[in-house]
């Protein structure tokens, strides 16, 4: 540790807590030097030639030098900028299985680029274990550290499940890295008090941000509830749920997509998906576009009660329905679970030619329905004459799954009777 901020020109302020140094001296020390490999010669190009470059290349080496070389070449003066080129290095690299050589490039950009949060917060999440990340916040220079970068932080060791170590940073935030803990901080600790299945200290912080009980709590925005909206979801919590909805409403916050969808899921789940339906119309008066979720569990939440009819009439309102964002004009994607899940009760219905248009979707998605589903939709097409479609679908089926499942595959397309007039076999 030592080593490593004496390698690091900015200083810090003292008094870094103690559960981070324990962690950072377990920390291998990372060699930044260029690997012995001949680096790559830079020319004059953009960064999009250099991402191009990092793309086409396979050895995790090489990726290091010529992204080092660019950091320190003045050809690429505003490299530290390019959120696309790190998100790409960084990915490479860990599937080259190279994480040491992607934290090192990320320490060199910090070390290279101007102390600021968002450059900061940026590197954080792009490093490939929290520990590293934890390294690079603690050596930061103050001018570096505020809100922003302290939840990035934060997220990181959300990622890696290490809620502990969430509450002590935010608890010694202020005193230790003279940053105090904003409402962006705030919401990942009540993201991981609701992922920790404490719910109970949720709502209690949630009170005090809102009540200001404390002074340094900040005020809670609809993010804030949204998060304990969905752990009172995931617990079926009813009252918890409808009390903090009508919070919301007192409070003048003003509802987004993600507050709608927990209503919607939260119809669906008590089998009330009419009602979800309906909130549709109010997200639209308060121009709130709804997203792949929200159709999700429509359709799903229909298929549940067995009315194929309004999951149908969901599934193509989702298909016209154009993105807001942009001038795109395409529809909204459902989640392949939803296609498979709509499938299947389409079959079981008897809506053979919806189930056949489904399920080519499935096909083209390269999702595989349930085996079941798949057999219950040639069986009914072989019974209505259509025998040339139920074996385009046995085709296209034994193309698609692989490994164990196409032995299973088979056996099911052995009791299959693929002849008009004769019945299948039974297993």
């Amino acid at each position: 540790m030592a080593s490593l901020l004496r390698r690091r020109p900015h200083p810090h302020p003292a008094g870094v807590p103690a559960h981070l140094l324990r962690r950072f001296s377990a920390l291998p020390e990372v060699d930044p030097s260029p690997p012995t490999s001949t680096p790559p010669t830079l020319t004059r190009g953009s960064v999009l030639d250099l991402q191009l470059a990092v793309r086409g290349e396979t050895d995790p080496a090489r990726i290091h030098s010529l992204v080092a070389s660019a950091l320190s070449s003045p050809e690429y003066p505003r490299i530290h900028t390019s959120r696309q080129l790190f998100s790409l290095v960084a990915s490479r690299l860990g599937r080259l299985r190279r994480p040491d050589l992607s934290a090192s490039l990320l320490h060199t950009l910090l070390d290279s680029g101007p102390a600021s949060p968002g450059l900061l917060a940026r590197a954080i999440s792009l490093f490939p274990g929290p520990d590293e990340a934890l390294r690079a916040f603690s050596s930061s220079a103050p001018a570096a550290r505020s809100d922003v970068s302290l939840s990035a932080l934060l997220s990181a060791l959300f990622r890696a499940g290490r809620f502990d170590d969430i509450k002590s940073t935010v608890a010694s935030a202020e005193s230790s890295l003279g940053v105090p803990p904003g409402r962006a901080s705030h919401n990942v600790l009540l993201h991981a008090l609701v992922k920790n299945s404490e719910l109970a200290a949720a709502r209690q912080l949630l009170d005090e941000m809102a009540n200001k009980r404390m002074k340094h709590r900040p005020a809670p925005d609809i993010v804030s509830y949204n998060t304990v909206l969905a752990g009172y979801s995931a617990q079926d919590d009813g009252e918890g749920f409808e009390k903090l909805l009508k919070e919301i409403n007192t409070r003048k916050l003003v509802p987004n997509v993600v507050t709608f969808n927990y209503r919607i899921q939260w119809f669906a789940k008590k089998g009330e998906t009419f009602k979800g339906e309906e909130l549709l119309d109010v997200m639209e008066s308060k121009d709130v576009a709804p997203n792949y979720l929200t159709y999700n569990a429509l359709v799903q939440g229909y298929c549940k009660e067995g009315n194929v009819g309004a999951a149908m009439r969901m599934f193509k309102r989702m298909k016209v329905m154009k993105r807001r964002e942009g001038r795109s004009d395409l529809g909204v994607s459902a989640h392949s679970q939803t296609y498979v899940v709509l499938f299947s009760s389409l079959v079981e219905k008897e809506r053979l030619d919806d189930a056949l248009w489904i399920c080519k979707s499935c096909f083209a998605m390269k999702a595989a329905p349930s085996f079941e589903a798949v057999k219950g939709l040639i069986e009914g097409l072989m019974k209505g004459g259509r025998s040339a479609e139920a074996k385009d679908v046995v085709a296209k089926m034994s193309l698609l799954v692989k490994g164990d499942a196409k032995v299973a595959w088979e056996k099911i397309v052995g009791e299959l009777s693929l002849e008009e007039g004769k019945p299948s076999s039974n297993p």
